[in-house]
């Protein structure tokens, strides 16, 4: 339904442009957050780095597998002379017509729980001599073997551990970033009502203005008013004038924008449509903080970097002090003459190395850089600590706020009413005669003030309402996670 609900939005649009270029377009607040999360620059930025993030967490995912490879030498080819080292250690230089090749294929297995690596080879060399016209053949059909790195540090052991949460990471963050942009475009949408209301209610305050300095000169030719008053009448005219030019502006410029967020500068003029309605819904901190936990990416995030701040220990642990390898092979091979032969005369052959590297003096550094990494990982876990009070205390308060707000719109919508049936009263009795202009004054203030006090709270609610869905990835009035099917596979 979204899906052809947004398709219908881009049809009106274009199909308004298309007619006529500087036609308005009507958008809605639905209508806006629906293109901020799916057709401008900063969604298609978001999918771009989640589609990179896959790729990366691939090559992750095939590290940890078998790695089949084939290294060929198809020709070394030599003609010439050369010294060659005779049985009794002179030199003789030589004439040579050769060619060397060969072939080799690996198999390779990582044991990430280890740090270790299992591999099995297998090899075929073949040698010309084009001088006497032979050739012969060198094997070693299968060799097995294990390269062990002792106390040393993994990378592929932690990364196991850590590409996981950054991949799970990296497709909330996919739709935390759509809802940033639903929430930058909120942001700019009431920014834009606001200048506009403004400017409505600049151009009403001139027309009201100048209709009453007409009134006024009127009543000073007859003598009604004096001179003093009119004087006043004439500056609020000017006042207005002044406001007018200045409203358009920050009207202009504040569309401007909004239609570039959203990739829509193609747009020369909208209508925002003002939402008039107060969403009938209630949110508890326990159901935010459960839908932060589960969708948000700052809850992998914290996880994850008190896991490296582990893992920078572990590297610094494992690249100082004592430590060694051991590297073992064993396998088959054979020389002959005819390819045919090469299971013949097979002769085995084992090699073992162990090493060991230990340090005596090093006039504590080791100790110093085990101590610096222990600080370290202290200090980045005071660091997480903080940032998830932080968190929390930023979820009780958006719900906290999102909640005055609900109730404080209801009252605003009150005083707006009533501010504005005052205004009318005293409009009237001015005309009558019965009420002074600076009483008039007061009460055009004082309706303009509520009227863009209840503009504001509702443009604070819809931002700050938004705000909590881009923390939690959950939208409250309809009662659906913002998530991905990616993440939803993932979550599960």
């Amino acid at each position: 339904m979204q899906k052809l609900r947004l398709q219908l939005i881009w049809f009106v649009i274009f199909g308004l442009m298309a007619m006529n270029a500087f036609a308005q377009v009507e958008l809605s607040l639905e209508d806006i957050v629906q293109i901020a999360r799916t057709k401008n620059l900063s969604s298609r930025k978001a999918y771009v780095e989640s589609k990179s993030a896959y790729w990366n967490f691939q090559i992750h995912k095939s590290n940890l597998r078998p790695q089949l490879r084939l290294n060929t030498q198809l020709a070394n080819f030599s003609m010439g002379t050369t010294p060659v080292s005779q049985e009794d250690g002179t030199i003789e230089i030589k004439t040579i017509n050769q060619n060397s090749s060969n072939a080799s294929i690996s198999l390779f297995q990582p044991l990430p729980f280890l740090g270790a690596q299992v591999f099995m080879n297998s090899y075929l060399y073949r040698f010309d001599n084009f001088s006497n016209k032979t050739h012969s053949y060198s094997s070693q059909p299968l060799e097995v073997g294990l390269q062990l790195p002792v106390l040393k540090f993994s990378q592929l052991k932690w990364d196991k551990r850590i590409e996981p949460m950054r991949y799970q990471e990296s497709q909330m963050e996919y739709d935390r970033d759509l809802e940033l942009s639903a929430f930058q475009a909120v942001d700019l949408f009431f920014r834009n009502l606001s200048d506009r209301h403004e400017f409505n209610m600049a151009n009403f305050n001139m027309e009201i203005n100048t209709e009453l300095y007409r009134i006024s000169e009127e009543k000073f030719k007859t003598g009604r008013i004096s001179k003093d008053e009119l004087l006043q009448v004439q500056l609020m005219m000017v006042n207005a004038q002044k406001s007018l030019k200045a409203a358009k502006v920050e009207m202009e410029n504040s569309s401007l924008l909004l239609l570039t967020h959203l990739s829509l500068s193609d747009i020369t003029d909208f209508g925002p449509i003002v939402p008039d309605f107060i969403p009938d819904f209630t949110v508890t901190t326990t159901q935010a903080f459960e839908y932060a936990l589960k969708y948000n990416p700052e809850s992998i995030s914290f996880k994850r970097r008190l896991i490296q701040a582990d893992q920078e220990v572990a590297r610094t642990k494992g690249s100082t002090g004592i430590s060694g390898d051991v590297y073992a092979t064993m396998g088959y091979g054979s020389n002959f003459d005819k390819l045919a032969d090469w299971q013949k005369n097979l002769n085995q052959h084992a090699n073992l190395q162990v090493g060991l590297s230990i340090p005596i003096i090093d006039w504590g550094r080791t100790h110093a850089a085990r101590k610096k990494a222990e600080m370290k990982q202290e200090l980045e876990q005071t660091t997480v600590l903080q940032e998830q009070i932080n968190f929390e205390k930023e979820i009780i308060a958006l719900v906290n706020i999102v909640e005055m707000l609900k109730e404080n719109i209801k009252v605003e919508t009150k005083a707006k009413n009533i501010s504005a049936e005052r205004y009318e009263i005293a409009y009237k009795r001015y005309l009558a005669g019965d009420l002074s202009i600076l009483e008039l004054n007061m009460a055009q203030n004082e309706k303009d003030y509520a009227s863009r006090s209840l503009l504001a709270i509702q443009g604070n609610f819809w931002v700050n309402y938004h705000r909590l869905r881009m923390i939690t990835l959950y939208d409250f009035i309809t009662q659906t996670a913002l998530v991905s099917v990616n993440q939803n596979n993932i979550i599960n």
